[in-house]
């Protein structure tokens, strides 16, 4: 079996006055949809922006991939990595989620990650320095 780690990033379409809603709805429908095909992964959120990181058989990866492309959720997506990894980076987690607030707000800045500077603009090294230091806070 194949193990691939994909990273995108896209700008948000959410509306403000929705966006915890749709937040919730993400989450939910992604943790579900990525246990069932063995997916972990890690997506960080801003007000502007996601970055995101799927990791699992190829094949899965692509097709969550594939809907992800014709979600309205996402705009300007971009496709910054699809490697071979010989482990998952965030194994354990079907979908690991941190959202820049208040309380994250000092990691995010440490990266670079600002309302000045959003997080679909940061490259694939820092988003993945990012996630890392993300889920170490969690764990």
């Amino acid at each position: 079996m194949s193990l691939v780690r994909l990273v995108y990033a896209s700008r948000s379409r959410l509306v403000e006055a929705d966006r915890r809603a749709e937040l919730a709805r993400i989450l939910e429908t992604a943790r579900r949809h990525n246990a069932e095909r063995h997916l972990t992964g890690f997506l960080m959120a801003t007000p502007g922006g996601f970055a995101q990181i799927i990791e699992g058989e190829t094949g899965n990866v692509a097709e969550t991939y594939g809907r992800i492309m014709v979600d309205p959720r996402h705009g300007d997506l971009r496709l910054l990595a699809q490697d071979t990894v010989a482990q998952p980076q965030f194994a354990g987690w079907a979908m690991a989620f941190a959202e820049h607030n208040e309380t994250t707000q000092f990691i995010f800045g440490l990266y670079g990650v600002s309302p000045e500077a959003e997080i679909f603009e940061q490259p694939l090294d820092v988003l993945l320095d990012l996630a890392g230091e993300l889920a170490s806070a969690r764990a």
